[in-house]
């Protein structure tokens, strides 16, 4: 068996490589490589359109008007919180 396989490892050896296999490496780095920038370029493009997007949305959202914020104070008028409020049985 393991001479079988040495013969068949030394034919393999002595083999002339198939001439297309030669050129076969870099037509596929040649294509990775134009796949590559294709996808960088659309890539690049969403994403400025995304903050593009994304800073409208900030600018008109800052122009809302914020409700006013309520006054909390312990010596107001009618707390709600006031211990004899929270103590009374409902009278």
């Amino acid at each position: 068996m393991s001479s079988d396989l040495d013969l068949l490892l030394r034919r393999l050896r002595e083999a002339q490589a198939e001439p297309r296999l030669a050129q076969l490496e870099p037509a596929v780095w040649a294509r990775i490589d134009r796949l590559g920038r294709d996808t960088f370029r659309e890539a690049w493009s969403w994403r400025a359109a995304i903050a593009a997007l994304m800073l409208m949305t900030g600018a008109l959202a800052s122009g809302a008007a914020a409700a006013p914020a309520r006054e909390n104070s312990p010596f107001s008028v009618s707390p709600a919180f006031a211990p004899s409020t929270l103590l009374e049985d409902g009278r």
